[in-house]
């Protein structure tokens, strides 16, 4: 009997662990045409990580086998897909509205689905960012917090001025992440993802703020300790995830290269503003002739068992040092890995060793 229960136990186990692995996902979201949907957001459910489709409707995602992917398009009814560890998808979406009943003059149904994710973001949630110094403002933004009927104005943010992100002058380098607003998500306190396509999004490297703009013009600050972590999208549809870690920095976020059960793998960066410096005797000079920011990068690897964070330089030696509970599986990556220490090679050791 005490067999058959071991037994029981063993298979269970073995389907719950098999159950909740990753797995690498691709597919595509069209409509019942065959167009394909940009900007459409699929999202894992239970992983709590989620992508746009590219301009041809296609995305991919890591993504545990058994999870739902919510997907998401403006225009579009809500879709639900189970995994069910199934690596390609072809989703075709349906219209909220009804285009028959819109040729022929019919009211159109209320979509189910409508005001489900857009809500009024809290007072205490965001603060003004004036596209006119002097000037406040305020509007309602989809996603963050609970309904509020209350209106206020609200002052400047903290340690983040307005983002002008193309200089007029030969300013080299930039204090905000991309030179223009961009897609993204955000994951809030409460671990819920919050995403729209109306939202604009861009962070400031040396306030180590989270900017939101509805409409390109104006933008608020998102309070640092009611958004966990955010995923913004590059004009490729490349994904990079910042997170708030206060043992590496408790006033910025730090980009997070690789996550798993297994470790961590992080990039800090902090920026700083120079003036240019060049002079000269006519002879000999020396400096810049032109206004610089400057990033500088520090990484790091947390042990997720043993909660010990490591700072690392780029070397092998550093790596093989910081992996030392798992040394043979890390040596196996080196051996058939020779490239240059980087970003991406970063990012593949990491998932390596979270399998």
């Amino acid at each position: 009997m005490k067999k058959m229960i071991l037994l029981v136990l063993l298979v269970t186990g073995m389907m719950t662990f098999a159950s909740a692995q990753n797995i690498s996902i691709s597919g595509t979201v069209k409509t019942g045409d065959g167009d394909a949907l940009h900007l459409a957001f699929v999202q894992d459910q239970q992983y709590k990580n989620g992508v746009y489709t590219d301009s041809t409707g296609s995305f991919s995602l890591t993504v545990y086998a058994n999870s739902k992917l919510k997907v998401v398009c403006r225009g579009f009814r809500d879709t639900l897909v189970s995994v069910n560890n199934q690596t390609v998808f072809a989703i075709v979406m349906k219209p909220v509205v009804n285009i028959t009943a819109k040729r022929s003059g019919i009211p159109e149904a209320a979509n189910p689905t409508d005001g489900i994710s857009l809500v009024t973001m809290r007072d205490e949630m965001m603060l003004n960012e004036p596209g006119v110094p002097g000037s406040k403002r305020h509007f309602n933004a989809p996603g963050v917090g609970p309904t509020t009927s209350r209106a206020v104005q609200l002052d400047m943010g903290q340690g983040s001025i307005y983002p002008v992100f193309i200089h007029k002058e030969a300013t080299q380098g930039s204090r905000y992440l991309f030179d223009t607003w961009v897609h993204g998500y955000i994951l809030n306190a409460a671990d819920s993802i919050i995403q729209s396509p109306e939202l604009f999004f861009n962070y400031d490297k040396m306030g180590g703020s989270l900017l939101l703009s509805k409409d390109k013009h104006a933008a608020i600050e998102l309070y640092r300790e009611n958004v966990k972590s955010f995923t913004l999208f590059d004009a490729l549809n490349q994904p990079s995830t910042y997170a708030m870690v206060p043992d590496i920095d408790k006033g910025h976020y730090t980009q997070v290269l690789s996550s798993g059960n297994n470790y961590k793998i992080y990039k800090a960066v902090k920026t700083r503003f120079e003036l240019a410096n060049y002079v000269s005797d006519g002879v000999a000079s020396s400096g810049n002739n032109f206004d610089s920011y400057q990033d500088e990068y520090t990484y790091y690897i947390l042990n997720v068992k043993t909660n010990q964070l490591q700072k690392i330089s780029l070397k092998k030696k550093a790596l093989k040092q910081a992996f030392a509970a798992d040394g043979n599986k890390a040596d196996g990556y080196f051996k058939t890995n020779d490239a240059d220490i980087d970003d991406n090679y970063l990012a593949s050791l990491g998932d390596y060793m979270n399998k």
